[in-house]
């Protein structure tokens, strides 16, 4: 389940989800647009077309204009094609005995343009001609009462499509003096513009269903070749960073073996005292980055006696009060030799610190408890552990447990209590394991493959290899 999860979410397939989502909401936005735009320009085409067409034949043809009534019977007045007006304009019972006669004539001019049905309104709103003989002289109906009176005070077309292919209009017809005469309502049949338009909407849905899946399919490429591309030198960058260290490592290590090689009394101290953090550094979950930086520190850890005179440092007797000074002081030595190696920074915790007691009493700075950073009370317990197992000119060296039972008797005075109990659940084969390498191999070989196999013995204490 958890590699399922993890292939779903991977960038490689959130990437293509989030890119085939994106192209067809636009796709479908950009379709969606286009019919919107093709059907408002053919209703928007047909309706100027209708109109200017009824409104010609109304201007021209005498008959239709005579169907509305005239507003005045004043002599003198214009009929709407420019005729004198008489007092015998048609009235809606005058058209009703000539409706037979009236009828094919306006058939002829509007069957012209598909026109289905046809209702004449005075601008009082009664119907004085239509298709439906029985309809004439009725009052509009109260659901088109409103359309005909925008009509009729605006002298404006109003227009709505109906379901199907019909498009319904009402249309003014002005006379001359610019007063609208009437209301012309039809409903037309729109069927060929409709085919026309889905003909060409397809076409149009066709080229962007197209384009899309180009456009996906190209940027799907791009992204592949890219993220190749960067994979590619992400890990040749790695592999870079990873050699850098490697020599970084390598210098620490070559840096190491020289301090060791100074003090005979110290031959593969730097090994063992880096095994031992590490091993430690483990028991306490520290992460992988942490450790590498751990042992960097216990390589490093007494670098400043670089910078102590040999008659202090290989001195067999017991040091005076003022060489006691001068060996002190290559903590702080230490520390500022490598306080400017950004690479190095974390690691200088153990170089300045190692020496500081948990209750108070160490130096340089006379730090107590968790004032001490972790690494340097890690490494402190590490160092006296190897001063007490070590051989010394002076004196044989302990063995394990006597080593632990004066490591348990200083818990809560030199050591750190959490360090100390972390070091007493590591078996005590462990510990013998690394003395036992440190005699048998050159150390600074040992130093290499130790550092290699850090996250193999991470992985084998996290599986209960302790």
């Amino acid at each position: 389940m958890g590699n399922i999860a993890s292939i779903a979410l991977s960038p490689y397939r959130r990437f293509t989800w989030t890119l085939g989502l994106s192209v067809g909401f636009i796709g479908v936005l950009l379709s969606a647009v286009t019919l919107w735009a093709c059907s408002t320009f053919v209703t928007r085409d047909t309706v100027e077309l209708t109109t200017a067409a009824v409104v010609k034949h109304f201007a021209k043809v005498p008959q239709l204009a005579a169907i509305f009534p005239e507003s005045s019977g004043e002599e003198g007045s214009t009929s709407p094609v420019g005729e004198p007006h008489t007092p015998h304009s048609q009235t809606p019972a005058d058209l009703l005995q000539s409706y037979d006669r009236v009828l094919p004539l306006v058939r002829m001019h509007f069957d012209l343009y598909s026109i289905l049905d046809a209702n004449f309104y005075d601008t009082e709103g009664r119907i004085v001609f239509s298709y439906d003989k029985e309809a004439i002289g009725q009052e509009v109906d109260a659901s088109l009462a409103g359309s005909l009176e925008r009509a009729a005070t605006n002298a404006q077309v109003v227009h709505q499509r109906l379901s199907g292919h019909i498009l319904h209009l009402w249309m003014p017809v002005q006379r001359e003096d610019g007063q609208v005469a009437g209301v012309v309502e039809v409903k037309r049949d729109i069927s060929e513009q409709d085919r026309q338009i889905g003909w060409l909407e397809g076409i149009l849905m066709t080229i962007i269903v197209l384009g899309m899946l180009g456009l996906f399919l190209t940027l799907h490429h791009v992204f592949r070749n890219s993220a190749g591309t960067i994979d590619r030198q992400n890990r040749e960058l790695e592999a870079m960073v990873f050699r850098i260290e490697r020599t970084y490592d390598e210098s620490l290590q070559a840096l190491s073996s020289a301090l060791d090689s100074r003090d005979n009394e110290t031959h593969g101290h730097s090994f063992r005292v880096t095994s031992y953090a590490l091993r430690l550094g483990m028991e306490m979950n520290l992460t992988d980055r942490e450790l590498g930086d751990l042992a960097r520190g216990a390589l490093l850890h007494d670098v400043g006696k670089i910078g102590v005179p040999d008659a202090i440092l290989l001195k067999p007797a017991e040091l005076t009060e003022e060489e006691w000074v001068v060996m002190k002081s290559h903590v702080e030595i230490g520390y500022r030799m490598l306080r400017h190696i950004a690479f190095l920074s974390p690691s200088l915790d153990v170089v300045r610190y190692h020496h500081e007691r948990w209750d108070g009493g160490g130096y340089p700075h006379g730090l107590r408890e968790e004032e001490i950073p972790l690494f340097a009370r890690i490494f402190a317990l590490c160092d006296s552990y190897d001063a007490m197992t070590s051989d010394r000119p002076y004196r044989k060296g302990w063995g394990y447990n006597e080593a632990r039972a004066e490591i348990e008797r200083c818990t809560g005075t030199q050591f750190c209590p959490e360090v100390v109990r972390a070091f007493l659940r590591i078996p005590k084969e462990r510990w013998l394991e690394i003395e036992e390498a440190s005699r048998e191999g050159e150390p600074r070989e040992l130093l290499g493959q130790m550092l290699e196999e850090t996250m193999s013995m991470k992985a084998a204490s996290m599986k209960g290899g302790r």
